[in-house]
């Protein structure tokens, strides 16, 4: 049981690692303007479920 006990430990210092990373970029204020905003939002609307052609990449 000592290697699932090591393995678990790992895992969980990860875990609390990308959770404090998650929380600090959550956190971040946002000094873009509203219209910038706006702007990239509706661009990435656009594209959810359009791929690019092979052509393309």
């Amino acid at each position: 049981m000592g290697l699932i006990d090591d393995t678990r430990k790992r895992r969980d210092s990860w875990i609390s690692r990308f959770e404090e990373m998650r929380q600090e970029e959550e956190y971040e204020p946002d000094t873009r303007s509203p219209k910038v905003v706006e702007k990239e939002i509706q661009e990435n609307c656009s594209k959810v479920g359009v791929f690019p052609s092979i052509d393309k990449v």
